[in-house]
């Protein structure tokens, strides 16, 4: 069965399971030691996954690595690949989306 569980499932919040030609955003970890990278945290809008990646900053601040955090757009079939894939360092993979979101008010 195809597709991926997008969303935060805690305290009650919502999931939902999307098929794979749909489109997420992402949190996107780039290692400088290692020059890979690796996708986290889908959400369904760009907006909640710069939470996501703030959220990301802030638990590798204080770590001896840390890796640079941003936002990409990406389906959600390459996430689902992605999830298996350690260490990759593809030069086609989704990079960093030049718009932000609007804060909200």
């Amino acid at each position: 069965m195809g597709g991926l569980w997008v969303g935060v499932g805690w305290f009650g919040l919502a999931r939902r399971r999307l098929a794979d030609g749909a489109v997420v955003f992402a949190v996107r970890r780039d290692w400088p030691d290692w020059r890979t990278h690796e996708f986290v945290a889908p959400r369904l809008t760009q907006a909640e996954a710069e939470r996501a990646a703030e959220t990301e900053r802030a638990y590798w601040r204080r770590g001896p690595s840390r890796p640079a955090v941003s936002v990409v757009r990406i389906s959600v079939n390459d996430f689902r690949i992605h999830r298996d894939r350690r260490d990759c360092k593809a030069p086609d993979c989704a990079v960093a989306s030049t718009r932000r979101a609007p804060r909200p008010s």
